[in-house]
């Protein structure tokens, strides 16, 4: 599955649905320095119907601590789909973590020097 740059940062489309049955594709950030499995917006969470599980708490990298709902559903990449924990966040942005992709077997490819971003089964690679 290919990717695109966006201001110099790599985006994969991916699918969320949840209990309402609604599902929608949307852009979402690959980010390395999420060790989770997705963050995404309050804005976006609320209409796919995803089920609330609890409420986590992070120490940040100022060690300050932030809160965030965190809510079950469903992640689809590339026709590969699982269930998963959800964080709910407000800021404005998707983020796409290395638990995701280590869960589902993807290998993420980026390659700056020729925009190049790309996620494949990590048996083919």
């Amino acid at each position: 599955m290919l990717g695109t740059f966006d201001n110099d940062q790599p985006f994969i489309e991916i699918e969320i649905s949840g209990v309402s049955g609604i599902s929608k594709k949307i852009g979402a950030l690959v980010y390395s320095g999420f060790n989770g499995y997705l963050q995404i917006p309050f804005i976006e969470a609320f209409p796919l119907g995803l089920v609330l599980v609890g409420i986590q708490a992070n120490t940040l990298a100022n060690g300050s601590t932030s809160s965030h709902l965190v809510c079950k559903g469903n992640v689809c990449i590339d026709g590969k789909c699982i269930e998963t924990t959800i964080d709910i966040e407000s800021g404005n942005i998707v983020l796409l973590g290395t638990k995701l992709l280590k869960e589902l077997g993807k290998t993420f490819i980026l390659d700056c020097a020729a925009g190049k971003v790309a996620i494949t089964d990590s048996s083919k690679t």
